[in-house]
């Protein structure tokens, strides 16, 4: 048996529309946008392109933004951030499984193991 999708406007709710991805502020975002709606999209944002800057695409990993945290802050390198969490809740600080660590624990952290 064979299976057929048809993706949908998000704006319209028409049929035989694509996927487009975009990045805002770190944020990735997806849109499924029939043609027309797709070439109001790229219109809303060709002035603001024609006047951006390009930027190589950092490896999935994102590495290259926690090299750039490393040299700039001098924490402790946060390749152990599992450790970090275990410590700050064996130390009675309140942090998620997921997500980003709030600067007082990290700054605490640093402190103990100086």
């Amino acid at each position: 048996m064979v299976r057929n999708f048809v993706l949908v406007d998000d704006l319209d709710q028409s049929p035989g529309a694509e996927t487009i991805y975009f990045t805002v502020n770190g944020q990735d975002y997806e849109i499924d946008l029939s043609e027309e709606n797709v070439q109001r999209f790229n219109s809303a944002l060709q002035e603001f392109v024609d006047a951006a800057r390009r930027v190589a695409r950092q490896p999935a990993s994102g590495r290259g933004r926690q090299s750039r945290r490393q040299s700039s802050g001098g924490n402790s390198g946060r390749d152990n951030v599992a450790e970090i969490r275990q410590w700050a809740q064996a130390n009675g600080y309140d942090v998620s499984g997921r997500g980003r660590i709030k600067k007082e624990v990290l700054a605490a952290y640093d402190e103990a193991h100086q």
